[in-house]
């Protein structure tokens, strides 16, 4: 076949591997399915990790495909390049153990010379740097010349592992000569420069090692692990200059250009790249799940839409424009990822949303910025602190380099180490939320079953014992060092996982006893945490487990609610709503969904409604074990991020909710009881939460609130209204119904109790204040009174006050100030404990007199003890002197 689209690439290198006896995959969504270690899937190979390091058996030896990838690591060189991009396509063939270099290599060669083709004699080789096996394939087998195959360290042919672990190797690459016109110099000589002439379009990975806590183990089985990129090799096949003038591309960046009203010209290439690239990695990593938000992933993704908004404000954006592409990136890409096509509606009204807020935030950002400055200027500096500079980037998305081009503009300077700093202290905390990941020295080949569906005591055997101190063989209040954990070969208990905690319980052997207060799992081993031991339990010795009846229970009741809110959600919100998070506790759920806005408090009520009523039908709770193609075909909703085999659990209530799940749940609805949403709001912007509570828990927080409201009405006394009294009675009265419509009831009581005590607080709140301003204007025209001129030409009014606040001082030389704007102001208060003081003047005077009140405070001899300070124009604190020391200080200093 003729190849010259993307398209015909991506097809014709399905299709060739095909015929070689790879089975094609679909490719995985861009967020990694239980892979803690990775943000989002970075590499072809990524989906597989399991299966090259041997965990896992892969469906077929030879496996082919197409895979969508995302890499933030360059966003910073997105669009100044010709190479970068943040969202790719990654070609791949693989093996697993079955073939190894010669074949792959073969494989490469073929489908480069004759399907792309490439010239044979403009193709390139790099090896590592000790991979004589390589070379005498690319050289005597292929018949590459010694000349054309290049040598490279490890930083270039050595891959892996994806993450902090898990399958890599040596690799060998295919360069395609571009020719002298892109460069003839030190960095254009061979591959391995810098330069443009040489473009590296394949890599073959011979993965050998199996990295693991700093060693490199042998493979159980070799492999090999290819990648294409797509785009590059497009570069290539269709002779253009950069990525961004593919045809897919480069329609994307056309239909930019003419929404934006620019040209593909000058400072508008970067800017049309720049929204190209980042409006096609927003869209498909929201189709798969990954929203903007304040943390992790969601973070990284908000920075890439700041980042293409940042770019839009250059070609004179003023109002949305970006969400108005994300129809194009379904046009183009719709027909080859399926996914897109339902999702489409929701993200464009997504990104509009976060471009509404953003042009806030941006405006927001451009005064914080001012106000920087202004301060710079006031106190006679002239570098902005890497803090402040960081902080303009972190919560108003404004790039360091528009930071120091605008400083530049006011002659003033950045403090880039300073903010580099910054930067890494928050990749430091960025590091550690990925951390804590079970890693006990467990054999891999440890499977544990779990029995608890069904069962919650079981006799088990005990086939492991760690603790701090490392593996035992026995376990004892002696030397039960730290965390200590016991493997059994079944267990009734819970491994935390899809949201819900894992089950507690006891462990009885023959001569002793432990609590158990968590299950996790590592690999396949379910680990008990143990604590609380009395006598002394064995490895090998048969041991009887329980599990906490009534903590399982509530957990059973919340994990099925659960089910029944995110289909709620889903027929009342719409179906674009896809769960980015789940708690499942004893005592209540949590649950984060992806959705651009509050729910109102009607959505609410008819989402609680909708879980009430299939509650009140008792429809019968079923599972069944299926192949994964079977329980789609059955509509079963997949959680993002959760890692699913060929053979699934799934969980239906009728036709309500039907989900991919391994977690515990009640035999029917009805054991659920009755269910309250008690709280939605948003853990990041574009994100919302729900925390609701169902069973006894849902019982325990009516009773909660009613109290709640009893000691309101209470502390309010005889001024409580007497209608919201007789409200509580009546409520109060039919407690004993645990319902939807009570709970309703209840809050919107609680809402009128708490507003009418406010009323209450702010009526004698205001008679406080009437009598203190009265107060404190007989005690501003004292201090009116005493006005000095000083030599330096500054007024200033000074006066000891007695037994005065801070607040009481601030009244009274707000009082003054706004009868005399003129001066400056000094109240001091010499109190039984303390001495406090209030220094100020408006902020027009201040500045007419240069006057820096923080540096006189910082100024202050250290025998007055000052301690203190505020804006320019006002300053407070205390003083271990008397009152009187304070005043002549200032006098002096001004």
């Amino acid at each position: 076949m003729s190849v010259k689209t993307i398209n015909d690439i991506r097809v014709s290198f399905l299709s060739y591997f095909e015929t070689k006896k790879h089975l094609k995959q679909p490719s995985a969504p861009l967020l990694p399915a239980g892979d803690p270690s990775l943000l989002f899937t970075t590499a072809g190979m990524v989906p597989f990790k399991d299966f090259f390091s041997g965990v896992k058996n892969p469906p077929a030896s030879r496996l082919v495909s197409v895979q969508k990838c995302l890499r933030t690591t360059d966003l910073e060189s997105v669009g100044k390049t010709k190479r970068h991009l943040s969202f790719f396509e990654m070609l791949g063939n693989f093996s697993f153990g079955d073939y190894f270099k010669k074949e792959a290599i073969e494989f490469a060669w073929e489908y480069s010379t004759e399907f792309l083709p490439f010239p044979k004699d403009r193709i390139w080789i790099s090896i590592f740097e000790n991979d004589d096996e390589a070379h005498d394939i690319w050289h005597k087998h292929i018949g590459v010349p010694k000349e054309r195959i290049v040598r490279l360290g490890r930083a270039d042919n050595f891959w892996g592992p994806a993450g902090e672990s898990g399958a890599c190797g040596p690799c060998s690459e295919l360069y395609l000569d571009r020719g002298e016109q892109f460069g003839t110099d030190a960095e254009n000589q061979a591959p391995g420069g810098s330069g443009d002439r040489f473009m590296e379009f394949w890599n073959l990975v011979f993965n050998q090692f199996d990295f693991q806590k700093g060693e490199y183990l042998p493979l159980a089985k070799t492999g090999i692990d290819t990648g294409a990129g797509l785009e590059r090799l497009a570069t290539l096949v269709q002779g253009v200059d950069s990525v961004f003038d593919t045809d897919e591309l480069q329609i994307l960046r056309e239909n930019a250009a003419q929404i934006f009203s620019a040209k593909y010209t000058g400072e508008g290439v970067v800017a049309l790249r720049v929204l190209a690239d980042h409006i096609r990695t927003l869209t498909f990593a929201m189709s798969d799940g990954i929203f903007p938000s304040n943390e992790s992933r969601g973070y990284v993704l908000r920075r890439v839409l700041r980042r293409a908004m940042l770019f839009g404000r250059k070609l004179g954006q003023k109002e949305p424009q970006l969400y108005k592409l994300c129809g194009t990136v379904n046009e183009i890409y719709g027909k080859f990822y399926t996914e897109l096509n339902q999702n489409i509606p929701f993200i464009t009204d997504y990104i509009r949303e976060e471009e509404v807020r953003f042009l806030r935030t941006l405006d927001s950002g451009a005064d914080r910025l001012e106000g920087f400055f202004s301060d710079l200027k006031a106190r006679k500096m002239t570098t902005l602190t890497g803090k402040d500079a960081f902080q303009l980037y972190d919560t108003f998305g404004f790039p360091l380099e528009m930071t120091v081009e605008l400083a530049e503009f006011e002659n003033l300077h950045v403090d880039i180490e300073g903010f580099k700093a910054e930067m890494e202290k928050q990749r430091e905390r960025g590091r550690a939320a990925w951390k804590g990941a079970l890693e006990l020295p467990i054999d891999r080949n440890i499977k544990t079953e779990f029995i608890g569906y069904n069962q919650l005591t079981a006799q088990s055997t005990i086939i492991g014992i760690v603790s701090d101190s490392g593996k035992l063989e026995s376990l004892s209040e002696k030397n039960a060092n730290g965390l200590c954990f016991i493997l059994t070969d079944k267990t009734p208990f819970y491994a935390e996982g899809g949201g819900q905690l894992g089950d507690n319980g006891y462990i009885k052997g023959a001569k002793g006893s432990a609590r158990i207060t968590d299950c996790r799992k590592q690999n396949d081993a379910f680990v008990h945490l143990v604590t609380d031991i009395e006598g002394i339990l064995t490895t090998g010795e048969i041991a009887e487990f329980t599990v906490d009846r009534e903590r399982r229970a509530a957990l059973m009741q919340h994990h099925s609610a659960t089910h029944l809110l995110n289909a709620a959600l889903r027929e009342n919100l719409g179906t674009h709503i896809k769960q980015s998070g789940s708690l499942v506790h004893p005592e209540y759920l949590r649950f984060d969904f992806a959705h651009p806005k509050a729910m109102s408090a009607e959505e609410i009520r008819l989402v609680e409604a909708s879980v009430n009523n299939v509650i009140s039908k008792n429809l019968k709770v079923e599972t069944a074990v299926l192949s994964k193609t079977e329980a789609e075909k059955r509509g079963a909703v997949m959680t993002f991020g959760e890692k699913y085999g060929d053979v699934v659990r799934v969980v239906e209530m009728g036709d309500f909710s039907k989900e991919f799940c391994g977690g515990t749940h009640v035999a029917n609805t009805g054991d659920i009881g009755s269910f309250f949403i008690q709280r939605e709001s948003s853990p990041g912007a574009g994100n919302r939460r729900i925390e609701a509570v169902a069973g006894n828990a849902a019982k325990a927080a009516l009773r909660a609130k009613l109290y709640e409201i009893e000691n309101v009405l209470h502390d309010m006394g005889a001024a409580a209204p007497t209608g919201l009294k007789a409200e509580y009675s009546k409520l109060s009265a039919d407690q004993v119904q645990t319902s939807a419509a009570n709970w309703r009831s209840a809050l919107e009581l609680s809402a009128a109790v708490l507003n009418a005590q406010q009323e209450i607080k702010k009526q004698l709140k205001k008679a406080e204040s009437t009598q203190g301003k009265d107060s404190a204007a007989g005690d501003a025209e004292i201090i009116l009174k005493n006005i000095v001129s000083l030599p330096s030409g500054v007024n200033l009014g000074m006066h000891n006050f007695q037994g005065k606040s801070i607040n009481d001082l601030k009244l009274i030389i707000d009082g003054a100030r706004g009868k005399r704007s003129d001066a400056l102001y000094a109240a001091v208060s010499q109190n039984e404990t303390e001495t406090i003081f209030v220094c100020a003047g408006t902020s027009a005077y201040v500045a007419e007199k240069e006057i820096v009140l923080g540096q006189i405070i910082k100024s202050a001899p250290a025998n007055l003890g000052v301690t203190g300070g505020g804006k320019n124009e006002m300053v407070q604190g205390k003083i271990r002197a008397d009152a009187k020391e304070m005043l002549e200080y200032l006098k002096g200093a001004l």
